[in-house]
């Protein structure tokens, strides 16, 4: 039996081209007009699973301090570049969501979208994944998960996007999300339905006292 694909090797394989051929500019700064409601200037953002830097290139030009982190190396490097291009000043770095290297108290704000959480197809990575955003936050620190919403929750073993046979899935719903801020031991949050760039999207907020 062939091992299911990680997302590291699925990104690597097609590209960082193909990636940001799917989301047209438009349907991008909708989504920004969304996430600069919510992030402040002069706070210190983490964009966790910031694949290319398709958000935290035009939110450092924008103002923002945002640094970055992706697991696949090759969207690293490509956000580098486009950074240096843009002489924008953004720490990228390649690393695991669900190790994170960044002290306790970090940042201000941390957001993880475009479905990146449903990657995790283990709910004890997803559970790590939110205690390791919630241990970097800083007081008053907010953490925002964007994902599809779905009827019913479950792994999707057989996956495919845009035809290309992909790493698991993982379907969320209100309910699967609330299950994990329970077995987080996260008090603080918020799981609701919004329009997020044209499109009822599920979120999580996690809020740090």
């Amino acid at each position: 039996m062939v091992a299911a694909k990680t997302p590291k090797e699925f990104y690597t394989e097609l590209g960082d081209e193909w990636l940001s051929r799917r989301k047209s500019s438009v349907q991008t700064e909708k989504e920004l007009a969304y996430l600069t409601g919510l992030l402040k200037k002069g706070c210190k953002i983490l964009d966790l699973a910031c694949g290319y830097g398709r958000f935290a290139i035009p939110l450092a030009a924008m103002g923002y301090n945002v640094e970055g982190i992706d697991i696949t190396p090759i969207f690293i490097e490509k956000a580098i570049d486009e950074a240096k291009k843009r002489n924008l000043n953004i720490e990228f770095s390649v690393g695991d969501m669900k190790r994170l290297h960044y002290p306790d108290n970090s940042f201000d704000s941390v957001i993880c979208m475009w479905n990146a959480f449903s990657e995790l197809s283990q709910e004890q990575d997803q559970v790590r994944v939110i205690v390791e955003i919630y241990r970097v936050l800083k007081s008053n620190g907010m953490g925002i998960v964007e994902v599809r919403n779905h009827r019913s929750s479950g792994l999707i073993k057989e996956n495919f996007i845009d035809g290309y046979e992909a790493m698991p899935s993982y379907n969320h719903t209100r309910g699967s999300m609330k299950r994990l801020m329970k077995l987080s031991g996260v008090d603080g949050y918020k799981v609701f339905i919004d329009n997020f760039g044209g499109r009822n999207r599920l979120l999580l907020e996690i809020i740090k006292p």
